[in-house]
């Protein structure tokens, strides 16, 4: 008997399933309500419901795919593939300023103290890691926290391999050599 019963629910289910369009199962449309009434989508007599507010994600989506065809038709991209003026990796990477450098060994920079330890200047000059700088004894009291320094760039990365070890330990650290305080112009 409960096999019966079973069979006739999924049969009831099925037919309620058919007056839905399959255009629903495959994309964002408007049957999507906000959750205010509880409704399914469609209704008894055939007819389509009536315009409802989207809620959520589909809101969310409709409203950045209107943006981004207004984008496309100003820009006159309209039908362009979207990864069409993209680079591959290899070329970014060969176009960025990184590689354009070359090595860093006797390159100088501008960097900018962050923080001071006694006579440790810790400096922030753009790289992976900062550098630890000693302060000079010659007008020290200008190298103050926030001031911008030039720096002579030794090493942007301090590794070493101890002995007995199959991988480098770094430091977390830059060597670098300060050369003095950025000459700022006067305005």
């Amino acid at each position: 008997m409960s096999a019966l019963c079973k069979a006739v629910c999924v049969s009831k289910r099925a037919a309620e399933l058919a007056r839905i369009p399959c255009r629903s199962f495959l994309g964002f449309t408007k049957h999507y309500s906000s959750g205010e009434t509880g409704e399914t989508p469609g209704n008894e007599e055939g007819t389509p419901p009536a315009e409802k507010r989207l809620g959520g994600f589909a809101a969310a989506f409709e409203l950045h795919s209107d943006l981004q065809q207004k984008h496309d038709i100003a820009a006159g991209t309209v039908g362009k593939s979207p990864g069409s003026n993209e680079h591959s990796f290899a070329t970014l990477l060969k176009q960025s300023p990184l590689v354009q450098m070359g090595t860093s060994k006797d390159k100088v920079a501008v960097g900018k103290i962050f923080h001071i330890v006694n006579n440790d200047l810790y400096v922030d000059f753009g790289g992976k890691f900062h550098c630890v700088c000693k302060r000079p004894a010659v007008d020290g009291e200008k190298y103050q926290r926030g001031s911008r320094v030039r720096l002579r760039l030794v090493d942007l990365e301090l590794t070493s391999r101890f002995l007995g070890a199959k991988t480098d330990t770094t430091l977390l650290e830059a060597d670098a050599g300060l050369l003095g305080l950025l000459e700022t112009k006067p305005k």
